[in-house]
């Protein structure tokens, strides 16, 4: 909220004579801002007294602004608040009303309808929180952070129920974030400590068992300070056998406002998931053995194998998986005068998973349907300790205005791996595959032995110890000039970042250094042609540096080069309909040079091997437009496409040489690159999807009843870049919400029905995970 707002609020609350009025914002605009039953308590809901209390710092979105579905500012896209039609970018922004009525399993169920975003998560250690976005996975390296919380390093597994928001901002975004890809950047911002009581109980039962249990509560502890708590339960459906799986989070916060210029903000969150066992993928095949494809010798790398039933799993009886993500924050907002705005944040991470599996996913030829399996024990960590400062300054003068940003940042990190699996038995030889433990033919239950007796302490083979240690030290600074009124808007920014890395292998006694730095700017311009439309356009670069020596194809190993990428939009943005609709289109070109790409590969032996390989480029071009709508009272409407044509395209450098050559003549090491470059040459990136579509539609009608409904459509996805065309997926999700809300007691009350994947379509929401069979959720909530 702008400084002048806030006194001009203070100055309306002393002419205030009879006690409390309640401020509803936006409401003659929107019938569903106020019709939405049974919501959390949010800075709309505060009359004007308490609305004063809340400390709004340029460094803390506007929600109160928000209409229904309708998210009218967002910080992400600037590290400071601003309306979304002013920035040069393509931002989404999904608020609290959106996400609630999505009942999310995870980050993807709402992300997903941000035009060109898809799912990257892997089964094993990944978390739930790696996207891809623009076709350009938001996690490239491993241990690197997946999304933002609270503009810090995020968890990569959570509950949504803590979340407040969710903004998406499309594009190279290394300026105000650092190590990014040049997809865009999610940050998921979490709900804050309120200076009035209030409590909310949600309980629900669904399909195979499942139920959860949420609650939202908070309450000031004193004049000055206030306390919310966020906690959830969580029972997943026992669909697939074997499988379970409960979830449990908890997240505490405060806020201390000594006085009005000052406010001290603490947040912390533990999320824990058991899986006993978990859900992995089903085996699929691989490459052909040959240089090139044939009939006789295909490549079918990622097909699953044929026959086996949707609710099937491989796990066994030893099988389980735990993730624990422990995260705390801390920032201390200060007005420091007429113009600047201070904010010093401090963040601290830990994300573990500790599974141990059994069953091997990867077959050893393209035609057997016996299956070797393996028992591993994996432990990932991911520390994570960031502290930022940034300054906002303001300044207007006569037909213009400047926006000042500057700010440094440190981030230290750490990521260990430990791993080690049992040795394949030599009894059961290597014709078709090898074993620790007794074969399974896939086309025969009756051999699928799910009792493992193997003790830990024989897990020795493929063993991995190891530690990566990450340093970065940035400095940004950027302005935003305002011309002719502010109808034109001009930013530039840049930012320096140094970074050092360590690579300890405990196994092989190595250690490997790693230095580099890098600047990363960013421009853009918005030319408000009339009140309604506005032009757009920008630039921006990327930076990663790749901590990771590459396992390459050829029996080679070297460190990797950072990772580095550049793009522009162009767009158009609209706000029509006295600002009860609006709609963002943009066109993008983005670049993305020495990505790491890896190919898992399955010996004769049933050893899985993963090799690396950093692409020479990758490009990814497309259109967007997303549009939301309040077309007429109790209505709400979102709309969402993308067309993106996402590839690699220059696999190692010199492909167009390499592909040119005779097979006979090349060597051994060449014919490996060469067979690598015949398939990932020109291939589309991992999990893109040329056509992406959705919409989510809502009505309140008179006397509490509310419908909503949606479809999220994907068309011609890609599952690995590698992987044959006839493996590409489309299909559609169809989801649905009934509710009835109603006021008893002073309490506020709902009973809500929704069904999600409707036409129970069969697909892989990630390269590597399941989708979820039609479900339904019957919910209770009241709130007082």
């Amino acid at each position: 909220m702008d400084d002048d707002r806030a006194r001009a609020q203070e100055t309306g609350i002393r002419r205030l004579a009879g006690g409390a009025v309640r401020l509803m914002l936006w409401a003659a605009g929107s019938a569903a801002a106020v019709a939405a039953p049974a919501e959390s308590p949010g800075v709309a809901d505060l009359d004007i007294a308490e609305l004063v209390r809340v400390r709004l710092s340029p460094f803390d979105v506007a929600a109160n602004l928000d209409r229904g579905y309708l998210a009218a500012h967002a910080v992400s896209a600037s590290r400071f608040d601003a309306p979304i039609r002013e920035l040069p970018f393509a931002v989404q922004a999904f608020n609290e009303a959106f996400i609630r009525d999505q009942k999310p399993q995870g980050l993807f169920d709402v992300a997903r309808y941000s035009p060109g975003v898809t799912y990257r998560s892997n089964d094993f250690n990944e978390g739930s929180a790696n996207l891809a976005i623009r076709g350009f996975a938001v996690s490239q390296v491993p241990g690197a952070h997946q999304v933002l919380r609270d503009g810090f390093v995020g968890p990569s597994v959570f509950d949504l129920t803590s979340a407040a928001r969710i903004e998406i901002v499309k594009g190279p975004s290394s300026f105000l974030y650092g190590q990014v890809a040049p997809g865009g950047i999610v940050n998921v911002i979490s709900k804050s400590p309120l200076p009035k009581p209030f409590a909310e109980l949600e309980l629900g039962v669904g399909s195979y068992g499942r139920y959860r249990v949420a609650a939202d509560a908070g309450t000031p502890l004193g004049p000055d300070l206030a306390l919310r708590v966020v906690a959830a339960h969580d029972q997943d459906i026992h669909y697939w056998h074997p499988y379970d799986a409960h979830t449990s989070t908890v997240a505490p916060s405060l806020r201390w406002t000594p006085d009005r210029r000052v406010s001290v903000t603490l947040k912390a969150e533990q999320y824990r998931k058991i899986e006993s066992p978990q859900l992995m993928q089903k085996p699929a095949y691989g490459r052909q053995a040959g240089l090139v494809p044939t009939e006789a010798d295909p490549n079918l790398v990622g097909v699953s194998v044929p026959g086996l039933p949707d609710d099937w799993n491989s796990m066994s009886d030893v099988d389980y998986r735990r993730s624990d993500s422990t995260g705390a924050s801390a920032w201390v907002d200060i007005e420091a005068s007429e113009h600047w705005h201070l904010r010093a944040g401090y963040s601290r991470l830990r994300f573990e998973v500790d599974a141990l599996f059994s069953g091997n996913l990867g077959m050893a030829n393209n035609t057997t349907f016996l299956q070797g399996r393996r028992l591993r024990r994996q432990d990932y960590t991911n520390h994570a300790e960031s502290f930022a400062v940034d300054g906002v300054g303001r300044y207007r003068f006569d037909g213009a205005s400047l926006r000042l940003l500057l700010g440094a940042q440190t981030l230290r990190r750490r990521f260990d791996n430990t791993a080690g699996q049992a040795p394949n038995d030599p009894a059961l030889g290597s014709n078709p595959t090898a074993s620790p433990l007794p074969l399974w033919d896939l086309r025969d239950p009756a051999t699928w032995n799910r009792h493992v007796d193997i003790p830990l302490t024989t897990l020795t083979a493929s063993r991995a110890d190891g530690s990566l240690h990450q340093v970065d030290r940035s400095a940004h600074a950027g302005a935003t000039l305002g011309l002719l009124g502010d109808d034109l808007l001009l930013l530039a920014g840049l930012r320096y970042t140094a970074a050092r890395a360590q690579l300890d292998d405990r196994v092989a006694g190595t250690t490997q250094p790693f230095s580099t730095h890098e600047v990363t700017p960013q421009y853009g311009a918005l030319l408000r042609l009339t009140p309604e439309w506005s032009l757009f356009a920008s630039y921006a670069r990327s930076f990663v540096p790749v901590a990771q020596l590459l396992n390459r194809p050829d029996g080679t190993r070297a460190p990797a080069l950072p990772t580095r990428g550049s793009g522009w939009d162009l767009g158009v943005k609209a706000e029509l309909l006295g600002g009860r609709a609006t709609a963002t289109a943009t066109v993008f070109d983005l670049r993305n040079r020495n990505a790491v790409n890896d190919l898992a590969q399955t010996d004769s032996a049933g050893n899985i091997t993963i090799y690396n390989v950093q692409s020479g480029q990758q490009r990814s071009r497309g259109f967007e437009v997303d549009a939301t709508l309040l077309p007429a009272a109790g209505w709400q409407v979102y709309l969402a496409y993308s067309r993106i044509d996402a590839r690699i395209v220059e696999y190692g450098g010199n492909d167009a040489a390499l592909l040119a050559r005779d097979p006979a003549t090349l060597t051994t090491a060449e014919r490996v690159n060469y067979k690598n470059a015949r398939l990932l040459h020109g291939a589309r990136l991992q999990m893109s999807a040329p056509h992406l579509f959705n919409v989510w539609l809502r009505h309140d009608f008179a006397g509490g009843l509310y419908l909503a409904g949606g479809a999220h459509v994907v068309r011609d996805q890609t599952l690995l870049p590698d992987s044959p065309a006839s493996s590409r997926q489309s299909y559609g999700l169809v989801d649905a919400l009934a509710g009835y809300a109603w006021t008893g007691g002073g309490r506020r009350m709902s009973v809500e029905l929704s069904g999600k994947n409707l036409l129970d379509e069969h697909y892989r929401p990630s390269q590597s995970t399941r989708s979820r069979p039609r479900e339904f959720l019957l919910a209770f909530r009241t709130a007082w």
